[in-house]
């Protein structure tokens, strides 16, 4: 006999529904890098998957305006990481790759030399999202990625919180990996 409603799938054991706090972003050496030998990095607490929207060309015919996309316009993401105590403080060193400030001076880096796989400003991200096994199920790459802002917040004697920094991450593009 046929089920009838509207399950949609949701029938399940859950085993199928993707949940919103199994997942780890990471940035080598600066953000949920587990495999950092020194372990400085810093651990994430809110992230998202990537926003895309199409630019369009419109197109006069006749009597009537039509519609077309045409390039792909990826939105800038939000990662709000734990603000940990450590020898140094890892957004702070990511941001010296392109813009050193010291109590003497200011310098910014030449731009042709602002790209590297770990150690440059500009870095591959990773977003991995878990089943409740601990398997990956879904891997977004986000490419040559920069933190367009960083917010280390405000402090206020009159909460006990967590200190924590919030950073707007600008990315060429994002694709799910196979």
């Amino acid at each position: 006999m046929p089920k009838m409603g509207m399950q949609m799938g949701l029938e399940g054991d859950g085993r199928f529904c993707k949940r919103q706090f199994r997942w780890m972003f990471t940035v080598d050496g600066v953000i949920g890098d587990l495999s950092s030998s020194s372990m400085q990095c810093l651990p994430p607490e809110k992230s998202a998957r990537p926003n895309l929207s199409f630019k369009e060309m419109n197109v006069q015919h006749l009597i009537e305006e039509v519609f077309y996309p045409t390039k792909p316009d990826w939105k800038p993401i939000n990662v709000t990481v734990f603000d940990l105590q450590r020898s140094q403080n890892p957004i702070w060193t990511w941001l010296k790759n392109l813009y050193n400030v010291s109590s003497n001076n200011a310098t910014f880096v030449e731009p042709n030399a602002i790209k590297g796989p770990t150690s440059g400003f500009i870095r591959q991200c990773t977003l991995q999202l878990f089943n409740g096994c601990g398997s990956t199920v879904e891997t977004w790459i986000y490419d040559d990625c920069w933190p367009q802002t960083v917010n280390f917040l405000p402090l206020d004697m009159t909460q006990n919180g967590l200190v924590m920094c919030e950073i707007t991450l600008r990315y060429a593009r994002a694709y799910i990996q196979s």
